[in-house]
């Protein structure tokens, strides 16, 4: 064999040899990738299934399926939380389903509630309603919550203390810490404390009845 022979049976085995290299790194690739998406995602323990299958090697054919269908699950997050975060106030208001009140006096406090709620508010769906007795408060005493149709701003906060001054009641409390507002307001027999967060939908109220 002469030396130009050689050199070139020497460049076939080094080229043999990295591309065996570079196979089997991308096998060990492909097959860790199989193996992470199995525990991860389907809790399937691999060291298991090899046993059971006579072998610790996942065809590239089902690693291929197990990403697709990681990849449309993660596409399909995405896309919800884009609709979810494309929806206005005013869809999530609509979406929300009013709740119904249950006896006599959840109805009575309910529209006690209501009628300052949407004098400072406008729109509003009660979606939480509890009555009882409250710090010593009597019957009529309650707590109640609404969705509103905007996102709230302190510009309501000084509708809410207007609502109460216009129903001939002493505003007692008003005022913003961060983004938390609330206003406590009332007279001889009865206490309205009202809290919402600026930028939210969510207002509730707790009425307590003195007498």
């Amino acid at each position: 064999m002469d030396k130009k022979t050689k050199t070139i049976v020497i460049v076939v085995l080094a080229v043999v040899v990295v591309g065996g290299l570079y196979y089997g790194v991308n096998r060990w690739r492909q097959q860790r990738l199989a193996n992470q998406i199995l525990k991860e995602v389907y809790g399937v323990n691999t060291g298991l299934l090899g046993g059971l299958t006579g072998g610790g090697n996942i065809s590239n054919q089902i690693a291929q399926e197990m990403a697709k269908e990681a990849a449309k699950e993660e596409i399909k997050q995405k896309t919800d939380e884009a609709k979810e975060a494309a929806k206005t106030p005013e869809d999530k208001y609509n979406e929300t389903e009013e709740m119904a009140t249950y006896d006599a006096n959840s109805k009575a406090v309910a529209d006690e509630a209501r009628e300052i709620m949407e004098k400072a508010f406008g729109k509003v769906k009660l979606t939480s309603i509890s009555t009882g007795l409250y710090g010593g408060g009597t019957a009529g005493s309650g707590t109640v919550e609404f969705q509103i149709a905007h996102l709230a701003t302190g510009a309501d906060l000084g509708a809410l203390s207007k609502a109460f001054t216009d129903k001939g009641f002493q505003v007692m409390q008003s005022g913003i810490q961060d983004k938390s507002a609330g206003v406590m307001a009332g007279n001889d027999n009865v206490v309205y404390t009202v809290n919402f967060d600026i930028g939210g939908q969510t207002v509730g109220m707790v009425i307590m009845k003195t007498s």
